[in-house]
């Protein structure tokens, strides 16, 4: 691992233990047994970085949502696979995409702005043209890109939850909620 690879390891793990706002380059310095002037050379502010975190993030996300997609044999294997990658990500990672999201607010306009096009391209739209080709036709009232949005949120869990229900329960809801979701669409 090179150092700046190193660099976001660390500040991952960092912003998910201490949030945008508690994180201090400071801190990333200490962690990565650099002095702050040779950390700058790497970042020049903790906007970056944190942009750089969260991009980092979605590109694995990504890898795994479109990993699923190639492996789905139905509608249902593919919720079942996404929710176990998925619960996997939350139980083994620092940094969560979605406490992320709510903290891009502290970035400047035009960072919050590329990073939820990052979100809905990297994410979002990969479900919403597999659901789309996967259903059968339109949902009532409710678009492609909405359930692309709720299939997210539904596979992502606090580590709250995560410690207090079994594993095997929360994968088989999650499976069970997108699949009846499709269930619903299909009507």
């Amino acid at each position: 691992m090179n150092k700046k690879e190193t660099i976001v390891t660390e500040a991952k793990r960092l912003f998910g233990e201490y949030g945008y706002l508690g994180f201090t380059l400071k801190q990333l310095a200490q962690a990565c047994d650099m002095t702050a002037p040779a950390l700058y050379y790497f970042y020049s502010s903790k906007a970056d970085l944190f942009r750089d975190c969260l991009l980092s993030e979605l590109e694995d996300r990504n890898a795994l949502i479109l990993h699923c997609i190639a492996q789905a044999t139905s509608l249902e294997t593919f919720a079942a696979a996404f929710a176990e990658d998925a619960l996997t990500i939350c139980e083994t990672r620092h940094f969560r995409v979605g406490s992320a999201l709510q903290e891009v607010i502290h970035l400047p306009a035009e960072q919050q702005a590329h990073l939820y096009d990052a979100y809905e391209t990297l994410l979002v739209a990969p479900l919403e043209a597999y659901l789309a080709r996967t259903l059968p036709g339109p949902v009532p009232g409710v678009s492609f890109h909405l359930l692309g949005h709720m299939t997210i949120n539904l596979a992502t869990f606090t580590a709250v939850q995560i410690a207090q229900t079994p594993r095997t329960e929360l994968t088989a809801l999650v499976a069970l909620v997108i699949t009846n979701l499709a269930c619903a669409a299909r009507v």
